[in-house]
């Protein structure tokens, strides 16, 4: 029987057993309030985009399922 573990994702050693990613965290501390601001709002944009892409997708799909 094959080793499971092998499928699993590698820990890097910024990782701690919790999944953690401690070089993410002190990036952030080492980041200015405007620079952390900056970075919450790019990531806030990219999943607004992402759900209205989906939702838009998601219409079009019904819309073209429907019999003429």
């Amino acid at each position: 029987m094959p080793d499971r573990r092998s499928h699993m994702p590698k820990m890097t050693k910024s990782q701690d057993r919790s999944g953690v990613d401690e070089a993410l965290i002190a990036m952030f501390i080492n980041m200015s309030p405007e620079d952390r601001l900056r970075a919450n709002d790019k990531a806030l944009k990219a999943i607004l985009e992402l759900r209205n892409d989906h939702t838009r997708r998601r219409s079009n799909d019904r819309e073209s399922e429907r019999p003429s």
